[in-house]
């Protein structure tokens, strides 16, 4: 019964809404894991303006060096002070701040590592 729960847990999806997408204690967001899926799934991201994203996703957590793309971080795995893994949803537009693609990406930073030995 209790492996059942585990292989479950880590399947589980949730329908976005706002107010989960956010909680966590500020590092974390917990949910953001189990509504990005739906997220993309259920609503039209490109074409909307800078604002209507954030208006529903809340300020981003970080901006790229041209600021034509901003991301929020889904998973950020540490050891100690070293990123092991992370998981973003990124958007990118255009200078009149209307989004044109959204993507999920994933990087592996302790494989990356192994992989220069």
């Amino acid at each position: 019964m209790l492996m059942v729960a585990m292989l479950t847990s880590c399947t589980y999806k949730q329908k976005f809404e706002r107010k989960g997408w956010n909680e966590g204690d500020g590092l974390t967001f917990p949910r953001r894991n189990l509504m990005v899926e739906d997220l993309l799934a259920t609503h039209k991201l490109v074409g909307l303006k800078f604002n209507n994203i954030v208006g529903m996703l809340h300020y981003p957590d970080r901006f790229s060096r041209d600021s034509l793309s901003f991301h929020y971080e889904i998973i950020r795995k540490m050891s100690g002070i070293d990123t092991l893994y992370t998981k973003n949803l990124v958007f990118t537009m255009t200078k009149d701040s209307v989004i044109t693609a959204v993507k999920v990406t994933e990087r592996d930073y302790k494989e990356e590592k192994e992989n220069k030995k």
